[in-house]
């Protein structure tokens, strides 16, 4: 008997340690929202400002960070590869302090 090998030859990528990492955010202005994102070694803090509607948007050297006001959605990319590195829901209701 013959067993059937299969060979998976998608890239798989695991970044995140789990889908919804740290994350404080604090209103610092109708356009301006200071946040801090951390999960094990991966951190990011700065300012999203407005760009359009619900829609904030910050980055620094390695990522870009969007945050939709309205879905609660953040959206983490890493800025060279283009992969996503976190896409989960973080409520300002739930909003912590810096």
């Amino acid at each position: 008997m013959q067993a059937d090998i299969i060979i998976n030859t998608q890239p798989r990528l695991i970044i995140a340690q789990s889908p919804t990492p740290v994350t404080y955010m604090t209103r610092k202005s109708a356009d301006e929202i200071v946040t801090q994102i951390q999960e094990g070694e991966f951190f990011f803090r700065g300012t999203l400002r407005r760009t359009q509607g619900n829609t904030f948007i910050g980055e620094d050297q390695q990522v870009r960070v969007m945050y939709d006001l309205g879905t609660s959605q953040v959206v983490v990319i890493n800025k060279k590869t283009g992969t996503e590195y976190y896409n989960y829901v973080f409520s300002m209701a739930d909003e912590g302090k810096l």
